[in-house]
């Protein structure tokens, strides 16, 4: 039997992104698609679980985690995702930074940097050194750094036990590209390094790696797993134990493409992999296909 679309079907159709088909078609559940196939008629209204939920005639956490899984596909926006974002800046502090008398004649004619300098010394538990005081002006008058920020900035590097010349000022950098303007800002920063530092002791112990400082890239991918995507232990094991089937060594880049996958597929536990569904798949009946590794790895090296 030959199949056809009506011509007035088209004229009458509604837009779906191409990647639900190309990507996410197998992925999602039929609650799924019927809650996005009525976002997108509706595109004029609101979204809002309920009335969804009232139209589909299903449970309001059902449209909810319906609509949070196209979110995570990146198809839905949410008012957290929909925030901007800040904008990295170029930052470079020169070496051209200003003399010992300036710095004095700051101090003299300034109540903010005599503050600063004072405060410093209190942090610091010694008097700064002359490159120190030098640094510390610059940053309040050259790069607009306000006083406060400056002194959170180093009593973190004094409880890293790193109050040094080169930690600060590569700090600071850090912090002025990152758009960092209040003691708020600088406290994100701090305890999402924290975060960033704890997810990271956790995907070394799931590796069996050793006990050694991660690189950026790695404490921000440690991040995402632990802290966005909430992978257990068990989980990010599996993860390292494909990639090591597959590439033969580990590859953190590999290792969250696979992570991904399994985030957006909803798997939560090893079992959810072995069963080839995700646990909110597992409340209904259906004809889904086993986990097949060879078909997985096969996608993997494909993207």
């Amino acid at each position: 039997m030959e199949f056809s679309v009506p011509i007035k079907s088209i004229a009458s159709s509604f837009p779906i992104p191409c990647e639900v088909a190309d990507k996410y078609i197998k992925l999602a559940s039929g609650e799924q698609i019927k809650v996005l196939l009525l976002v997108m008629r509706d595109l004029s209204e609101s979204i809002d679980a309920g009335r969804i939920a009232d139209k589909l005639g299903m449970d309001k956490t059902a449209a909810e985690d319906a609509l949070l899984f196209w979110v995570r596909c990146g198809v839905l926006g949410s008012a957290q995702t929909a925030a901007p974002e800040k904008q990295e800046r170029e930052v470079v502090i020169t070496s051209e930074l200003p003399t010992r008398q300036d710095v004095i004649a700051r101090g003299m004619e300034d109540e903010k940097v005599r503050l600063l300098l004072r405060e410093a010394q209190l942090k610091f538990g010694r008097g700064l050194k002359n490159n120190e005081s030098r640094l510390l002006v610059s940053l309040y008058d050259d790069y607009g750094m306000d006083v406060s920020v400056i002194l959170l900035l180093l009593q973190h590097a004094a409880s890293q036990n790193k109050a040094n010349l080169s930690y600060i000022r590569s700090t600071a950098v850090k912090w002025l590209k990152a758009g960092v303007v209040t003691v708020r800002d600088g406290e994100e920063i701090i305890a999402g390094e924290a975060k960033g530092k704890l997810a990271f002791s956790i995907v070394r112990r799931a590796f069996g790696i050793e006990d050694r400082l991660p690189s950026d890239k790695e404490t921000e991918l440690s991040n995402l797993w632990v802290n966005t995507w909430q992978m257990s232990p068990e989980m990010l094991k599996a993860a390292y134990n494909v990639c090591i089937d597959a590439k033969a060594k580990i590859s953190f880049p590999y290792i969250s493409k696979i992570l991904e996958k399994w985030y957006l597929a909803g798997y939560k536990t090893v079992a959810d992999i072995k069963d080839g569904k995700s646990a909110a798949k597992s409340r209904q009946s259906n004809d889904y296909a086993g986990f097949d590794i060879d078909a997985f790895e096969a996608k993997l090296n494909s993207d």
